[in-house]
């Protein structure tokens, strides 16, 4: 369920960012492809949920300025690295700028901020995108 706080939000998407997607992966641009689609999908959907929602608090949308953190939720520890977190994620990002919550996802409308890794067999699998509204 979506959190929001004036010009914050925050998204939950119970799927991990596609593996395939990762500067190390090898595979097929088809099976990069149908894995990037399948997330992309599960992400928009979420966003556009969680835009309506924020409808009803004030918000408005897309956010023109706005800091992005990613934390994608673990069932096993393993050592992951953040630019290769933030590589996964691209067609989630793609899918939050496709929802109309921010405006682009180049460098002059979109700050990244942290991107880290936990470990929680709880809520695991799970992709907790917070935005937040900057001026």
């Amino acid at each position: 369920m979506p959190e929001m706080l004036k010009g914050k939000m925050r998204i939950e998407v119970p799927f991990l960012p596609p593996v395939e997607y990762s500067p190390n992966s090898r595979v097929c641009w088809l099976v990069k492809y149908k894995a990037g689609k399948v997330y992309h999908d599960a992400v928009y959907y979420c966003c556009v949920d969680a835009r309506n929602r924020a409808y009803r608090e004030g918000l408005s949308f897309p956010f023109v300025k706005a800091k992005l953190n990613l934390t994608v939720v673990f069932a096993e520890m393993r050592l992951r690295d953040q630019d290769n977190l933030l590589a996964r994620f691209k067609p989630g990002l793609d899918a939050v700028v496709d929802a109309g919550l921010i405006l682009d996802d180049d460098v002059e409308h979109l700050e990244i901020g942290r991107v880290e890794a936990v470990v929680d067999l709880k809520p695991a699998p799970l992709t907790i995108i917070e935005l937040e509204e900057s001026k």
